[in-house]
């Protein structure tokens, strides 16, 4: 789990931006990880929509999980992501990129 990419999502989310829908499959979070710890953090509550297993889904329990200092974004993906995030919540792009900058 990449802490910066927490930190981001949270700072969104302490501004009210919204997020896609965390996608499960039994219990099991197969698309939203991050959304869903920021939101845990965050108490926002986001939304869930069934998904399917694939052949490589494995279980990992949350006591598994190892956090990250080191950001796995790049700048440009960071950009590419305030970009959807902009369009999908109808808000400035500048605002996103001041509150996601990397100090």
């Amino acid at each position: 789990m990449c802490i910066p990419i927490v930190n981001r999502m949270c700072q969104k989310m302490s501004h009210e931006v919204k997020f896609d829908d965390i996608k499960i499959c039994d219990n099991l979070i197969m698309d939203g990880h991050h959304r869903y710890l920021s939101s845990l953090i965050m108490h926002v509550n986001i939304g869930s929509v069934a998904s399917q297993k694939t052949s490589v889904t494995k279980l990992v329990s949350w006591k598994d999980i190892e956090f990250d200092e080191n950001d796995w974004d790049t700048d440009s993906k960071i950009l590419h992501l305030n970009e959807q995030d902009a369009r999908y919540n109808g808000i400035d792009i500048e605002f996103l990129n001041q509150i996601t900058s990397k100090k």
